[in-house]
């Protein structure tokens, strides 16, 4: 694959996140920024106290109206941003390549800040025009039993199970993540 002909990766954190240098989605985003693509990997809104509404605007600004092809990267509450937008009639705008990476379980999130970006089916479906995927870190506390315990996921979209992942974070081993490089490049 070649830069020139690849589309946008937008890179999305999720709650709590400030972009660490140590956190792969900065190793990704500069890993893919110096192969030549054009990323998109901004710091969001009040992260701690996150307004679901504005957080919507942030990434329909990233995804929707005119312009290249979009790779959407989200991360933990960003899976559930996702997942909130579609679940309010929005679709997926420019995004054609769709990774969710530890999606959390709305339970864990019920009586927090952030409940409110559960607001959406315990249903993941194919996209038409997306190609989906799904990583779970193996024993991610926000996601306990894994994906299938919280949510019902179309057999057509791969679930990557990553072996030890927990939350997919630099406290459970990941800076560098070669395989979502992988994916992200199409290698």
């Amino acid at each position: 694959m070649t830069a020139s002909a690849d589309p946008r990766i937008v890179i999305l954190h999720g709650w709590e996140n400030r972009r660490p240098p140590e956190h792969w989605e900065h190793h990704l985003a500069v890993e893919l920024g110096e192969r030549g693509f054009a990323v998109d990997y901004p710091q969001l809104p009040d992260p701690d106290t996150p307004d679901l509404d504005t957080w919507l605007a942030e990434l329909s600004a990233l995804v929707d109206g005119d312009g290249p092809d979009v790779t959407l990267v989200a991360h933990s509450l960003a899976t559930s941003l996702w997942l909130t937008r579609l679940a309010r009639g929005a679709g997926p705008g420019r995004v054609t390549r769709l990774a969710l990476v530890a999606i959390p379980a709305p339970s864990v999130l019920a009586d927090t800040v952030v409940e409110s970006f559960t607001d959406h089916p315990a249903r993941i479906d194919p996209i038409p025009g997306v190609e989906l995927h799904i990583f779970e870190g193996e024993g991610d506390p926000y996601l306990p039993g894994g994906t299938a315990a919280s949510y019902t996921v179309d057999p057509a979209i791969p679930v990557e199970v990553v072996p030890g992942g927990g939350h997919l974070i630099p406290d459970s081993g990941f800076g560098r993540w070669p395989r979502i490089l992988d994916w992200v490049t199409g290698g």
